[in-house]
């Protein structure tokens, strides 16, 4: 019985008499430190919160949100979300000195979670904490770590990647358990974050809401190339948004739809203006249109198509559906439906994103594609990366034996082309040979300069 309560008063201990437990216990410590970014979690901030509230009354604090809508986690993996969360972390501690006070402290709110508490030191020359410029701190925090983020993050992943800082301040008061004082600020915080997300949220719809009635999208293209003589097989049709805007790349137009649930809409007008584009199609190309799974079974597409070829004077044939893998296919035998029909009709499609994002073994044998896009994270570093070129080279062997045609997206570099021609990749695609533009480019403005 004894022992029964040693355990119980243990487990009944103050947070925060736990620095003194950290201090005789190692084990405890490991417990108490995120295992990915290294720094403390909160509980290990509650006896300097304890002192200053006992100095000085009060105690202001930030909550840093790495917000659920950039789905980085859900795309590429929890590996690339915690280097994320790592750099997050370094971001923080970089500002610290300038932005942020060399007093100041930074935790993670808990063990391997998306939010960090920056414990403020006391206002240099007032007696307490001035709410505005705590907001404005919190601001320019938020706007530093983007900044330091942008600077470092692959440009695939950045666009996904949202912060926002809520602020707050604790008081002290005899009559409340400190523990709950200090987790209310931290509440208050992060409601404020998630408000400011939510409101930014409403607005980024509105203006998408905008940009889909006024139509206001436009279509380049990007040629595909036959690696062997760099004739041009066709051209990807690419969405922008209005030029010089946030939304003027496709992933955040579509990232923002997915949030809005206005994903079918923006297709029915991405796929509008790439038939536009399709009407001066040079004789004898591809035309390949990115569709996403969600819109494959939007019941207006059979209808549009039949519209889009009669306006546009093109052949089904001409035409590959290219289905981008940004989210999930959910009803397979649904979404195999629907693209047996356009088959029928003379249609062709594609599966981008090969080897990345949601690409899988039962999206190809339930697909089954007559192209097959390899994703630019296999060609970074192709021809000095022998576990690529070994990824590359068996799907090469896996299009060969099922009939699939490769193309290779994302050639930047002679070197890369090179190493995908010696392993025989027969399509690909990249800033090597051109941008995207409109219009059309001549076929011998896109051999690229070897």
């Amino acid at each position: 019985m004894p022992e029964r309560e040693n355990k119980c008063s243990f487990l009944l201990e103050s947070w925060l008499e736990f620095h003194e437990i950290v201090a005789k216990h190692p084990e405890v410590r490991r417990l108490l430190f995120d295992p990915v970014t290294g720094l403390p979690t909160t509980p290990l901030l509650f006896p300097r919160i304890e002192s200053l509230l006992e100095d000085r009354g009060e105690v202001s604090l930030l909550c840093l949100n790495v917000v659920k809508y950039s789905k980085i986690e859900e795309i590429y993996g929890w590996e690339v979300f915690d280097a994320v969360m790592c750099e997050v972390a370094s971001a923080l501690e970089r500002i610290t000195g300038a932005e942020l006070r060399d007093a100041d402290m930074v935790a993670e709110l808990m063990i391997s979670g998306n939010a960090f508490v920056v414990l403020l030191s006391p206002p240099r020359t007032t007696e307490v904490m001035d709410p505005e410029a705590l907001q404005r701190l919190g601001r320019r925090v938020e706007e530093d770590v983007r900044a330091e983020l942008a600077a470092i993050l692959d440009p695939e992943v950045f666009p996904k990647f949202g912060c926002y800082v809520g602020a707050a301040t604790a008081y002290r008061d005899p009559n409340v358990r400190l523990e709950r004082l200090v987790h209310a600020a931290i509440e208050a915080a992060m409601a404020e974050s998630l408000t400011r997300e939510m409101s930014d949220a409403q607005v980024r719809q509105a203006r998408l809401e905008q940009i889909i009635h006024a139509g206001d999208v436009r279509t380049l293209v990007h040629p595909i190339l036959r690696l062997d003589d760099f004739t041009v097989l066709g051209y990807e049709a690419l969405t922008r948004g209005p030029e010089g805007t946030e939304f003027e790349r496709p992933d955040k137009l579509f990232r923002v739809a997915y949030d809005a649930d206005l994903v079918v809409r923006l297709e029915r007008l991405c796929r509008k203006r790439a038939f536009e584009t399709a009407a001066n199609l040079p004789e004898g190309k591809l035309l390949f249109i990115n569709i996403e799974p969600e819109a494959v079974a939007d019941p207006e597409l059979r209808e549009m198509m039949f519209t889009a070829l009669v306006d546009s004077g093109m052949k089904p044939e001409s035409v590959v559906f290219e289905i981008t893998e940004h989210t999930t296919i959910t009803d397979f035998a649904a979404f195999r439906a629907t693209l047996e029909y356009l088959r029928r009709l003379g249609f062709r499609v594609a599966v981008d994103n090969g080897g990345a994002g949601y690409g899988s073994l039962q999206s190809l044998a339930e697909v089954r594609p007559e192209w097959l896009k390899i994703d630019m994270s296999l060609i970074n570093d192709i021809d000095t990366d022998d576990i690529r070129r070994s990824l590359v080279t068996s799907m090469v062997t896996f299009a060969e034996r099922i009939g699939v045609k490769l193309i290779a997206a994302g050639i930047e570099r002679p070197e890369q082309l090179a190493a995908l021609r010696e392993l025989g990749v027969e399509y690909g695609q990249g800033f090597l040979f051109c941008e995207p533009q409109e219009p059309y480019p001549a076929d011998e403005d896109v051999a690229p300069q070897l």
